[in-house]
């Protein structure tokens, strides 16, 4: 089974980057690309904890099963200019689904990735939700390719996760989000995002 990031990355090509970063009105295509890279690299750890975690990954495996069969993963562009449609509305409900993943450090990790990428934080966060369900259509392509149950899934997931943070020159976002290195990054989101609105 192929490392999700990667395969996020291939559905991110550079035509795709380039209608993300017009609907976005970025003028540097590069920093969508260095976003959307940290953007993925959190949204993919966070969903592998949560997996992992016997309360949540129950409810998470069931939106996974229900709403992202990576169909969207087909025509990407088409959905992004309106010009495809999703046969189920909640497969493209970005804001929905990074307030079901990362609860209320939305903001905490948009800062850090405008941080991180150059691009404002007001973009970044519109960004999160563009790329929430393409994310989340790599994740649910996997489980319904392979046929993985809660278990399986969480187990390439957190395979994904570790094999990142291992490889050199990879892993950058979540070493910076994870910097007491406890393996805990959502700690670490909210604290530097609370140092970030005190210092404003």
């Amino acid at each position: 089974m192929s490392n999700l990031f990667n395969e996020v990355s291939r559905h991110l090509n550079d035509d795709v980057i380039m209608q993300l970063a017009r609907q976005i009105g970025a003028q540097d295509p590069n920093q969508v690309k260095k976003a959307a890279g940290g953007i993925t690299e959190v949204m993919l750890d966070v969903i592998a904890k949560n997996a992992n975690n016997q309360e949540q990954g129950g409810g998470l495996f069931g939106a996974i099963e229900r709403d992202h069969d990576g169909g969207i993963l087909g025509n990407i562009l088409g959905v992004l200019k309106g010009q495809a449609q999703v046969n189920n509305p909640k497969t493209m409900n970005g804001e929905g689904i990074i307030n079901h993943t990362l609860g209320n450090r939305v903001m905490e990790t948009a800062q850090i990735v405008s941080k991180y990428s150059g691009l404002n934080v007001f973009k970044s966060g519109v960004l999160m939700e563009l790329i929430a369900p393409i994310i989340m259509g790599v994740v649910g392509g996997q489980r319904k390719s392979n046929g993985l149950d809660l278990g399986g899934l969480a187990k390439v997931l957190m395979g994904g996760a570790q094999q990142r943070r291992s490889s050199p020159g990879s892993g950058l976002l979540g070493k910076i989000l994870d910097r007491d290195g406890d393996g805990s990054m959502m700690d670490d989101i909210l604290g530097m995002g609370m140092k970030a609105l005190l210092k404003r």
